[in-house]
């Protein structure tokens, strides 16, 4: 990632945060208008706004290498969104629950019920 849309980042971590606050209806009239970049951020920001992630299963969701996802998210943890990173992991530390369906969360739960089917 370059250095200066690193900069745009994390000077947009604030908007971002606001954005994410919006009422879903608001966030979908104004996504087209975002650009591909920060519409892939908001992307990774929602899948591990229900639980901690590691780098390499976000970026094995959202196809996209890990040194992406440690730096998108350093920037906008460094612009003041708030998250929580260690070593190896990442949870958006949002205040509206997330309603999305996973392909990974859905088939973990596929697997539980077969197996307490058996």
């Amino acid at each position: 990632m370059e250095d200066a849309y690193r900069e745009k980042l994390k000077d947009l971590a604030i908007a971002i945060a606001k954005y994410q606050d919006l009422d879903e209806s608001e966030r979908q009239w104004l996504k087209p208008m975002l650009s591909k970049g920060i519409q892939n951020t908001l992307e990774m920001l929602d899948l591990i706004a229900d639980r901690p992630m590691t780098f390499e299963e976000i970026a094995i969701e959202l196809d996209i290498s890990i040194s992406t996802v440690t730096q998108k998210l350093n920037a906008l943890l460094d612009g003041g969104y708030p998250l929580t990173l260690t070593d190896k992991t990442a949870f958006a530390e949002t205040g509206r629950p997330r309603k999305l369906a996973r392909k990974s969360d859905l088939k973990k739960k596929l697997t539980k019920l077969l197996e307490e089917l058996e």
